[in-house]
């Protein structure tokens, strides 16, 4: 029993200190047309059965934003990999920004000093 108490004693702060790894991010599609666009996206779930994909669709308005995806990720992720799947359906006469490009999702700060990412989902 004092064992287990020690050992438990030494790995508390350890797995504390892996959490700190983790930041709450939030992603949000922006929309600057004047058409409404709609896609789905998909994201990996974890629980005690196992991982699991939920799949969710969206539709934006024109020149209005959706939050997509709020969750604590760990922060050496890049952002076109937070969702399994994202898939834009055509809408006529506007061309897209490809999700799975790092560089389409922009990065800001929110008023609570957390990650913001937005992507423009029309070119």
């Amino acid at each position: 029993m004092m064992k287990i108490r020690k050992i438990l004693f030494v790995l508390l702060p350890l797995i504390l200190m892996s959490c700190g790894n983790y930041t709450m991010s939030t992603f949000y599609v922006k929309n600057t047309s004047d058409k409404s666009v709609s896609f789905d996206a998909s994201v990996t779930k974890f629980s005690q059965s196992g991982p699991y994909v939920i799949n969710q669709n969206f539709t934006v308005k024109p020149n209005d934003s959706v939050l997509a995806r709020k969750v604590a990720l760990r922060n050496d992720v890049s952002p076109e990999k937070w969702f399994t799947q994202f898939t834009i359906f055509p809408t006529d006469g506007l061309e897209f920004n490809d999700p799975k490009v790092g560089q389409n999702w922009v990065k800001t700060v929110g008023k609570d000093g957390k990650p913001v990412y937005i992507f423009n989902i029309v070119k």
